[in-house]
């Protein structure tokens, strides 16, 4: 057992400097994604997320990446795909919601399930969770067991130790993006929720999806639609990611 939690140390924290953040525009292209007055979520996501990337450069502490830089499509596994190809340390992918209550609003962050989800977080995720018809997909595994050869039931003790893991750090992103973001913008309950979307299932690396705001509330259309609101957004979810990891180096650090 203390190989095990040897191996899960030296692997959790082999963070590279600068942190590799592989932000997701949500939909695109044929995928517009909600849509309420001619406003598409897939330009939102877009336009927030060019504006993340534009901060992250200026900290030499990042290295971000998006997964597109224009209105193209592109498959949820495809998503997940260039978060391990890229090798990527953060994958945060960015959405907008919408629901049939004109009073749902505020933003809202998840992060891979573990335990059975409500109902209102898995018809949100089901939602996002449309499949590309004819995609050949392939479990997505982690890459220090690519590169070794265990025997197998030690490969799978390994794996479900990396995927425990994983999920708690996702959990502290989330946590960490929610107390960086702007107080009266936050959702009055459940902010930081769980839910099984497969951008984040299938992810080997800390993920967590936002969902920026209502599109369906009149003032959070107000403000997601805003240019200077856009910036903003932005800004916290900088300011999550700096705060993400400085916990990081912190343990990291620790005894």
């Amino acid at each position: 057992m203390s190989f095990l939690v040897s191996f899960l140390f030296s692997v959790s924290f082999a963070h590279a400097q600068p942190l590799g953040v592989l932000i997701d525009p949500g939909h695109g292209g044929r995928d517009h994604g909600t849509v309420k007055n001619g406003t598409q979520e897939a330009d939102i996501t877009l336009a927030v997320s060019k504006r993340l990337v534009t901060l992250l450069e200026k900290d030499r502490r990042f290295k971000p990446q998006l997964t597109r830089g224009e209105d193209s499509s592109i498959s949820l596994y495809s998503r997940a795909r260039l978060a391990k190809e890229k090798r990527s340390d953060v994958f945060l992918s960015i959405h907008v919601n919408s629901s049939p209550d004109a009073r749902a609003k505020g933003a809202e962050f998840y992060f891979q399930n573990q335990l059975p989800p409500d109902q209102e977080s898995m018809f949100l995720a089901h939602k996002e969770n449309v499949a590309e018809d004819g995609e050949k997909v392939e479990p997505l595994t982690y890459e220090y067991l690519d590169k070794t050869s265990y025997p197998t039931e030690l490969a799978t003790i390994l794996g479900d130790l990396l995927d425990s893991d994983r999920v708690l750090r996702s959990s502290e992103l989330s946590k960490s993006l929610k107390l960086s973001w702007h107080g009266n913008r936050k959702s009055k309950n459940n902010s930081v929720r769980q839910a099984p979307f497969y951008v984040l299932n299938q992810m080997r690396t800390p993920s967590s999806l936002v969902e920026l705001g209502f599109l369906t509330n009149p003032d959070d259309y107000r403000e997601l639609t805003n240019a200077k609101t856009q910036e903003r957004m932005a800004e916290d979810l900088y300011h999550g990611l700096v705060s993400y990891k400085e916990s990081m180096d912190k343990a990291k650090q620790s005894p």
